[in-house]
């Protein structure tokens, strides 16, 4: 018996664990002087360093694209092939 996967249960879980390390990073980068706001700013454009309440909302809007991205590109594929496996 083959399970499929919930987008919804996936989605959630990819924007939660995004949203920890993205709190994780920003604390580190405040407390311990990182630098990982760099890497926010190539990968979600409109984040700045000073945070600024524009520049944190660009990040929770990119987390959730990339969180449903990374969802649809797992999920789909894998509940196709469970399915044809069980024709």
């Amino acid at each position: 018996m083959s399970k499929k996967l919930d987008f919804r249960a996936l989605l959630l879980t990819l924007f939660i664990a995004g949203l920890a390390t993205f709190i994780l990073c920003i604390a580190g980068d405040l407390i311990f002087d990182w630098s990982m706001y760099q890497l926010w700013m190539l990968l979600m454009p409109g984040f700045t360093w000073t945070l600024t309440p524009s520049g944190i909302i660009f990040a929770l809007i990119w987390l959730i694209a990339y969180s449903l991205y990374f969802a649809a590109i797992i999920v789909f594929p894998y509940n196709l092939f469970v399915e044809r496996k069980s024709d």
